[in-house]
């Protein structure tokens, strides 16, 4: 795929660095797609207890950190598979790669995943990519100049009933919600099952943070993530009107507790923890 049909899908104003991040990963979407099926125990790696690595997160990292290499010789490389990371120091940009975010879907033959770059700088994110190869979807942002999906501009629309929202949350696996109990999360979720539209887990963070910035989920939440997961995502989130903070409304703390949603939306999300 050329550069120039690349820039057709990102926004107006999109820089030759956001160009770059989305040419890596439609090439390297190539391979994750062409090689989509059900893998076993035996064709996996167990990083951790319920948390994979398909020989294609390798080969699609491999794929976006040689071009990252090429393209931004000076930036530090983060890698989620740490195929080819490097620290060029503490005032250095940094790239953040997520080659295969909903891995689990991906072992399993499920065709929902994310291929994710983000940019961040002076710790702040400032530039993401979000693939969805299977339905050649792009999601894209740029600080300041606003969030896009495949060169359509991304304005998130208000709306007024809770119950008519769409909320997405992950289902977390023993161990991984850490800034509140279990039970805490679990009520908020069964605040949502009691209340909305209804409650998705599609099994991609990066992909479900790029819904709500999109209009395909009115919020979504989730604990135990990392920039590989959200950065590019909360840009995107950001860039379209969304709000980005933890379960609490502050920042996001130390163990990755991401709350985003559509602003009518928002303050009602965050209530469900504070009552839990």
């Amino acid at each position: 795929m050329t550069p120039v049909n690349l820039s057709s899908r990102l926004g107006p104003d999109a820089s030759e660095r956001l160009v770059v991040l989305a040419g890596a990963v439609v090439e390297a979407g190539e391979l994750a797609r062409a090689s989509l099926k059900r893998r076993y125990s035996t064709q996996m790696v167990l990083k951790a207890p319920r948390d994979y690595q398909t020989e294609i997160d390798v080969a699609v990292e491999q794929i976006i950190v040689d071009r990252m290499k090429a393209a931004f010789p000076k930036y530090s490389i983060i890698g989620e598979e740490e195929v080819g990371n490097v620290e060029a120091g503490a005032d250095a940009p940094r790239i953040y790669i997520d080659p295969i975010d909903g891995t689990t879907n991906y072992a399993w033959g499920l065709p929902h995943f994310g291929i994710v770059i983000s940019i961040v700088e002076q710790g702040e994110v400032v530039c993401g990519v979000v693939y969805d190869c299977m339905q050649n979807e792009l999601f894209s942002a740029e600080k300041g100049k606003g969030a896009y999906l495949n060169g359509e501009r991304l304005v998130l629309a208000p709306f007024a009933d809770v119950q008519d929202a769409l909320i997405g949350a992950g289902l977390p696996v023993p161990g991984q919600v850490k800034t509140i109990s279990e039970d805490a999360y679990h009520t908020a979720l069964r605040r949502l099952m009691d209340n909305t539209a209804g409650v998705r887990r599609l099994g991609s963070s990066a992909m479900s943070i790029a819904y709500v910035a999109s209009g395909r989920l009115d919020g979504f939440f989730e604990d135990g993530l990392s920039m590989h997961d959200y950065g590019a995502s909360i840009l995107m989130v950001r860039e379209a009107g969304g709000v980005v903070t933890g379960f609490s409304g502050a920042p996001v703390g130390r163990f990755g507790d991401i709350l985003v949603a559509n602003p009518a939306l928002h303050s009602w999300l965050v209530d469900g923890f504070k009552r839990s």
